[in-house]
């Protein structure tokens, strides 16, 4: 199928879909750059803000710097 013919059906898909292509493509494009780079079913660790008192010590103590030194 002419890439013009696929990408008329494309427009005429859902936007879930779409979406769902996206994601099918982004996954095909991975897998050609280096196929152990993401393995189905596994879980991958994603980092987050929530219980880091230390990070937000360090800004609360720079905050609290800087507003001494404008105040004098």
């Amino acid at each position: 199928m002419p890439l013009t013919n696929l990408m008329s059906q494309i427009q005429k898909l859902p936007k879930i879909d779409k979406l769902r292509l996206m994601q099918f493509l982004a996954t095909e494009l991975v897998k050609e750059e280096d196929a152990n780079f993401f393995v189905a079913n596994q879980e991958y660790p994603v980092w987050s803000p929530y219980n880091c008192s230390e990070a937000a010590n360090v800004l609360m103590n720079l905050l609290t710097t800087k507003q001494q030194e404008r105040n004098g």
